[in-house]
């Protein structure tokens, strides 16, 4: 056999297929239909391997094969975004591409044995494991990736996806998968038997289709949302070269480029808060650490406690804060500032969920490890903050931070609305993910503040995101999105940030969905390797007889 024959399942047509539309269900594409048949391909391809161990080695073969397609359209990205930047560009492009396939290919491979073993349908085995997966890419401690699960395909949707303040975004993935697998089922009943076997099938994805639309319906038109703050939000437009070869002309620009967008503002608009973006004051440490002596970056500071003052209103900037631990040492954090009117600086909030490699080497202390070109690599894990509270026109409200792709982790969004929190702040600065030009534009600055979307529907709490070069917006708890900008031009806009009162059942009990997912693929997976033993074992017994005896005893049967 071949190294081909080895690596590239038979009938591979159906898997590349089914990979390239789950590429176009993601942003910037968003097409809605492809995220409700994406999965058909593959799902008709598993179906059609037999039951045996040569059929489970071709279901993680094909896995693996529909994992590559699927993750390298998706998350290309990771490559364009760090490749004029330094050569590990490949390797952090190459790595996630690589585990992520396997995961998929031990999902293809679970599904076949479940199938084979316990003889559950497709449409309950396919959405348990595709669950549970993703489970396992959200959980990996310092390596989680939660980014662009299959139910935020549809976060250009929100009238279709309100059911997330039940189930979050992973539930929608768990519907979303339940409907391609009863979708292929159809197919399959329609390709066996005709029109007359679609009966059962249709109705069933109909019901399946239906149920949660309604319901997301019949909240978009009867949740009461009202304001809660009047946000004003800056996009500065500095970009990445600039940021990384100079850190004096990057400040200077970011400095001038908010003295311009702002200067309207004082007399006309009315604000609680303004938003600046992430590490727009990151070219120098804003803390003072006294054991080196060093007294902070205090040109920084009386520019944000100035601008608070001009504009009467409270600021959260992106900046780089430290902890001094004595002796001449600091740990440095990925931090947001916040400054009030006559108080000056008031609290720092450090990023919790840091970029594996590009923030912090996953599993490594930081004293180990040599930042990478362009790249912190040694920033500390902040810790679980309560929400920011602020003075506002009607009386009060707080809301959450969220630093760059923070956005991404549902716990978080859910932490701050239980802790009291009535809308979030997203900063951020995508400038990574591409240039001015068209052609050097990545999916990822499409991608990315789509998540955003699903935190205020999961939390039912508007969101403000101020991103460096956009894009920068208003989400409602509806996750209608309002003040759009446009990407690589300075903006500002002022808005109202809407929210909801109560709490949604998501953010009372959590994922229930995944947790029950990933329990039932465990539980189906140890109940078919206990079959398979037991099998294994009524096979030798029965040789141990016909040996013995002369008889012969038929092993019990079952798929290999």
């Amino acid at each position: 056999m071949n190294w081909r024959a080895r690596i590239v399942p038979e009938r591979a047509g159906p898997l590349l297929l089914g990979g390239a539309l789950m590429g176009l269900a993601h942003p910037p594409f968003h097409l809605l239909v492809t995220s409700f048949v994406a999965l058909v391909p593959f799902i008709v391809w598993l179906e059609g391997l037999p039951a045996t161990a040569e059929g489970r080695k071709e279901a993680r073969k094909g896995g693996f094969l529909f994992g590559l397609v699927y993750y390298a359209l998706v998350l290309y990205w990771l490559l364009v975004a760090l490749v004029f930047y330094t050569w590990w560009a490949f390797f952090a492009f190459l790595a996630p591409i690589l585990i992520l396939a396997t995961f998929l290919s031990w999902v293809a491979g679970a599904i076949h044995l479940a199938r084979a073993r316990l003889r559950w349908p497709m449409y309950v085995v396919f959405p348990v494991f595709w669950t549970a997966g993703e489970v396992l890419r959200a959980h990996l401690l310092d390596v989680s990736f939660p980014w662009m699960q299959f139910g935020d395909t549809l976060s250009a949707y929100p009238i279709l996806v309100g059911a997330a303040d039940l189930v979050g975004s992973r539930g929608l993935s768990f519907w979303l998968a339940l409907a391609n697998a009863l979708a292929a089922s159809a197919f399959l009943a329609y390709r066996a038997r005709g029109w007359r076997a679609l009966g059962r099938p249709a109705a069933g994805l109909l019901l399946v289709l239906a149920v949660p639309v309604a319901y997301s319906v019949a909240r978009w038109r009867t949740l009461e949302v009202r304001p809660v703050a009047r946000v004003g939000v800056v996009q500065p437009n500095v970009p990445q070269h600039l940021r990384n070869t100079d850190g004096a002309a990057s400040a200077d620009s970011a400095f001038r480029s908010a003295a311009t967008l702002t200067s309207a503002w004082p007399g006309r608009e009315r604000m609680d808060l303004v938003l600046f973006p992430e590490t727009m004051l990151g070219a120098g440490i804003l803390d003072s650490l006294p054991s080196y002596p060093y007294p902070g970056w205090t040109e920084a500071r009386v520019w944000a406690e100035g601008v608070a003052e001009a504009l009467d209103a409270e600021v959260a900037v992106g900046g780089r804060g430290a902890d001094d631990l004595g002796d001449r040492e600091y740990e440095p954090f990925n931090s947001a500032f916040h400054f009030r009117p006559g108080e000056g600086f008031v609290n720092r909030y450090d990023k919790r969920f840091l970029v594996p490699f590009v923030e912090r080497v996953p599993f490594m202390p930081p004293e180990w490890f040599q930042a990478i070109p362009y790249a912190g690599g040694n920033f500390g894990v902040g810790e679980w903050q309560a929400p920011i509270k602020i003075v506002t026109e009607a009386g009060g409200a707080a809301y959450g931070t969220m630093i760059c792709y923070e956005s991404i982790f549902s716990p978080l969004a859910r932490h701050y609305r239980r802790n009291g929190a009535d809308f979030l702040v997203n900063i951020t600065n995508d400038s990574w993910f591409g240039r001015d030009a068209w052609w050097s534009r990545s999916s990822a600055l499409w991608q990315h503040p789509a998540h955003l979307v699903m935190r205020s529907i999961e939390t039912r709490m508007g969101a403000a995101r101020s991103g460096n070069t956009g894009i920068s917006k208003i989400v409602d708890p509806l996750g209608r999105v309002s003040h759009r900008t446009e990407l690589f031009e300075p903006a500002s806009f002022v808005a109202d940030v809407t929210t909801t009162d109560g709490l949604t059942v998501y953010v009372r009990f959590g994922d229930v969905v995944g947790t029950l997912a990933a329990l039932a693929a465990l539980l189906a997976l140890g109940a078919s390797f206990l079959r398979d033993r037991n099998r294994r074992g009524r096979g030798r017994r029965g040789r141990v007889q016909r040996g013995t005896s002369g008889e012969t005893v038929e092993p019990a049967s079952g798929s290999a």
